[in-house]
């Protein structure tokens, strides 16, 4: 018991240790003092309507700075002040005429939310400027140009403040990304070791480490973005750039080794039952899950010192195993020395991320990785109009939704005009610009997080009024909630609207003594605001249930991509290893797209209309015959060639390409289960080798597949 109690400990502790050096913690203590700093100064030398100008401006404007290197943040800084300017300038300059505010809540509103096209940071900025928008209306400034500059000299400084530090620091965010890519990689090498247990379901076993393939793929794709798209650090010359190139592509390449260590896990639990086998191996991907999670804080506190204890661990479990692979039949014998080959690859890529090792000891890493096309694996960039142009259409997403939020804003507006029950009505608008999202799911988990966020907050704030009276002390309290709410702004987004709730109770509330008057309007228009936001997701939806048999054919296509590259690997015929590096890439991106729209698919009113255990099964096998064809590229690394096989893996990719050209006509309501996977598996166990044994599989689960689309 008190061992247990100990590793709680241990894991409470690494969280808050990761927490505080960590960036989220970093830049929201950096913001709370860049925003504080010159509102108190103004405030403190009488210049009330100056400070509010310049911390609306540094407060919004923070929220747009995203991770990012030199590059994204300079546009980032250019774009974001240039945009709060002109929002301030215009909403403020038509508050005069109802109708033309309304006319410029919507024109902008709607221009703004089409920035999504551009991607995540364009986004981010276009929401920040409509809630600056939104803001300027509560705030009803009386000279809309002064306004204005007061908001632009807000932003200047802050983003003044945060490109000094990002020249001092440039790969801070490179750190954090590669951290995070790290300990989800660690977590999801701990979620397979369950795959060895007999007492773990197997279909809970891939439902797990499913929804954490979403989390790796999307901090995989972080840290490409971060690192590809600084020119800097790419230049041959840059040595530390160089560095954390390798050490990314290490980490990348990691993850398939991970997702390399996969078998028939029910003919393994069976074939291995007895052996004591099964808890070695436990204990051997566990214990690495763990000198990953140690490894990743290294990037977050270059100067902590490694204890080799662990690896100490795992070598004296390798050597137990090792002799019970020798004492064991040789069909047991393969699976054995298998899963400790793929171990071994495991380790050997974290000796090179700690640079125990170069990245040339990796087989097949040395004249490859200085082949590759770097710039192929960046998202493609909307510079022309012809690229542009499709966003412009009621089929696309995005213009679907900057209508929808733009309407919503119009009529919010003249809500706030036909009913002014307070002088906080613009919160109506405020609350249905964060919690609307093109998603359902979405929309309704914002829903859920604001409105109980909001409670919480309020309930915080009150109980903080009646026991607190001094004003200095409400304001230290106002600045630590601050703190809190861009803390967890990014990773607990419920918790950030506790702290941002209680904070403007407690600002207001000093600023008008009006106490109960503020927290009734904050709690009022954040239930309006949530309930119209969640209506109009129904009236204008955007279901994913239209996108998901595109999603099906996307990842059945990426996966057939994949194991046509590996296919020529195996047979000795190098097809580049930009392009099966890349084909890999896509084949994770694809699944974590039709992985995650499932999560927010079940939501969703009309998905009681599908065969969800069907879709669900299309997934499992489409993710294990990822694992697979990963597995076999790494045994094409290591020159494993197998002509025998290869006739296997023409008829595997061939009922593959079936399923794509068929995958139009999958009745998504009654998707029929022909042939058990089990029963499929069985007939091909053999003696042959893991390896054959593992393209059998493949053809198995291909088959299996094939009869969803027959």
């Amino acid at each position: 018991m008190f061992s247990k109690d100990l590793v709680k400990w241990d894991r409470i502790k690494a969280r808050l240790i990761s927490l505080v050096y960590g960036e989220y913690f970093t830049d929201a203590l950096r913001n709370t003092i860049t925003i504080i700093l010159p509102f108190a100064l103004l405030f403190f030398y009488h210049q009330p309507n100056m400070a509010i100008g310049v911390g609306v401006g540094a407060l919004l404007i923070s929220l747009t700075d995203a991770p990012g290197n030199r590059a994204n943040k300079f546009k980032s800084a250019i774009i974001s002040i240039i945009s709060f300017f002109f929002t301030a300038l215009i909403i403020s300059s038509s508050l005069g005429n109802p109708w033309l505010t309304a006319g410029s809540i919507f024109l902008l509103s709607f221009v703004f939310s089409m920035l999504a096209m551009f991607g995540s940071r364009m986004a981010l900025i276009g929401t920040m400027a409509i809630i600056l928008g939104i803001f300027t209306l509560g705030l009803h400034p009386v000279n809309p140009l002064l306004f204005s500059w007061y908001v632009l000299l807000g932003g200047y400084w802050y983003y003044l403040i945060s490109l000094i530090q990002i020249v001092i620091w440039p790969y801070r965010s490179l750190h954090q990304a590669i951290f995070e890519c790290i300990t989800a990689t660690s977590v999801f090498l701990k979620s397979k070791a369950r795959y060895y247990d007999p007492e773990v379901n197997l279909e809970e076993c891939y439902s797990e480490t499913i929804a954490l393939h979403i989390k790796v793929s999307e901090k995989q794709e972080l840290v490409r973005n971060l690192l590809l798209s600084d020119k800097r650090a790419m230049k041959p010359s840059n040595e530390r750039g160089q560095q954390l190139l390798r050490t990314a592509v290490s980490v990348i390449d990691l993850y398939e080794q991970v997702t390399a260590i996969h078998y028939d896990y029910a003919y393994v639990r069976k074939s291995l039952d007895k052996t004591g086998a099964l808890q070695l191996i436990i204990e051997l991907i566990e214990t690495l899950a763990e000198e990953l999670q140690v490894l990743s804080g290294v990037f977050l506190r270059p100067n902590k010192t490694q204890s080799a204890q662990r690896l100490v661990k795992f070598e004296q479990a390798r050597v137990e195993l090792t002799k019970l692979s020798q004492a064991t039949d040789e069909t047991n014998a393969h699976i054995i020395l298998k899963v400790l080959k793929n171990l071994e690859g495991i380790v050997l890529h974290i000796q090179v991320i700690k640079q125990d090792q170069p990245l040339s000891a990796i087989p097949d890493n040395l004249e490859a990785e200085e082949d590759i096309d770097y710039a192929g694996f960046l998202s493609p960039q909307l510079l022309k109009f012809s690229a542009i142009k499709p966003y412009f259409s009621f089929h696309a997403p995005v213009f679907r939704f900057s209508l929808r939020l733009a309407l919503l804003c119009f009529f919010a507006y003249l809500i706030t005009l036909v009913f002014p029950i307070g002088k906080y009505s613009y919160w109506l608008l405020l609350t249905i610009v964060i919690v609307a999202k093109p998603r359902f799911g979405l929309t309704w988990k914002r829903n859920v997080e604001r409105l109980s966020g909001t409670l919480i907050g309020a309930v915080i704030g009150i109980i903080l009024l009646l026991i607190i009276h001094q004003t200095a002390a409400l304001l230290i309290i106002s600045a630590f909630l601050l703190l809190g709410f861009f803390t967890f702004n990014r990773i607990r987004y419920s918790v950030s609207v506790v702290c941002i709730t209680a904070m403007v109770i407690l600002c207001l509330s000093i600023y008008d003594g009006h106490s109960d008057h503020v927290i009734m309007e904050r709690v009022i228009y954040t239930i309006l605001g949530c309930a119209i936001a969640f209506l109009a997701a129904f009236l204008f939806p955007i279901w994913e249930i239209k996108g998901l048999k595109t999603l099906i054919s996307n990842i059945l296509e990426a996966n057939s991509h994949y194991l046509f590259k590996v296919k020529a690997e195996l047979s000795g015929t190098e097809p580049g290893v930009t392009a099966s590096k890349l084909a890999r890439k896509n084949s994770y991106i694809q699944l974590a797209k039709f992985s995650e729209t499932l999560q927010y698919m079940h939501l969703e009113p009309n998905s009681k209309e599908l065969d969800m255990h069907g879709i669900y099964a299309i997934q499992i096998l489409s993710y294990r015959i990822n694992s697979i064809i990963a597995s076999l590229s790494l045994s094409a690394k290591q020159n494993l060639q197998q002509d025998a096989g290869l006739g296997i893996l023409v008829e595997a990719l061939s009922n593959m390409e079936y399923c794509v050209q068929h995958s139009s006509k999958l009745n998504l309501g009654m998707i029929n289960k022909v042939v058990h996977a089990d029963k499929i598996e069985e007939e091909y166990n053999d003696n042959e080798g893991t390896l054959q044994h593992q393209l059998n599989l493949l053809l198995a689960l291909s088959v299996e597949l094939k009869m969803y689309f027959v």
